[in-house]
């Protein structure tokens, strides 16, 4: 695939991403959230290349946060490139694996994130954005499935 298309797909998965996120702002930052546009992450199961998405994506979303600053918008997409990077690797084995990675690197990043930014409670933060990604990041597996499917990822 030409490499204009490849960067073309992964701009939509940012701005869709960013999108999401923002649109449900009150739902998407703290110590318990619950962000739709995590449901993307699926995609870069089946599609690698869609990880620069989702990193721009998340930092666009991160500069709305109320605890915008370099965690949010320097470790929170590392965290989210190397976790899709992980993720891929796992899901090569086998796909509900690479979702699970990706929910606990999330959850651990954010919990970790929001601890030293706001003193919420490192484990109780990782538990409740974890149980956010174990509902919201199973949902974009079929959607993934399906693009392969229809030929509108490769």
């Amino acid at each position: 695939m030409a490499a204009s298309k490849l960067i073309a797909r992964a701009a939509l998965v940012a701005a869709l991403y960013a999108a999401l996120t923002i649109a449900i702002a009150p739902l998407s930052y703290g110590p318990v959230q619950f962000r739709i546009s995590e449901a993307l992450k699926a995609l870069v199961l089946v599609q690698p290349w869609l990880i620069p998405g989702i990193v721009a994506g998340t930092f666009i979303a991160n500069l709305f946060s109320p605890y915008v600053g370099p965690w949010e918008l320097v470790w929170m997409p590392l965290t989210d490139g190397l976790g899709g990077l992980l993720a891929w690797w796992i899901a090569r084995r086998w796909w509900p694996a690479g979702l699970g990675t990706y929910a606990l690197t999330t959850a651990v990043a954010v919990g970790l994130m929001l601890h030293m930014v706001a003193g919420f409670p490192l484990w109780f933060t990782i538990g409740t954005v974890l149980i956010g990604e174990i509902v919201v990041i199973p949902l974009g597996w079929p959607i993934a499935r399906t693009l392969v499917k229809w030929g509108l990822l490769p």
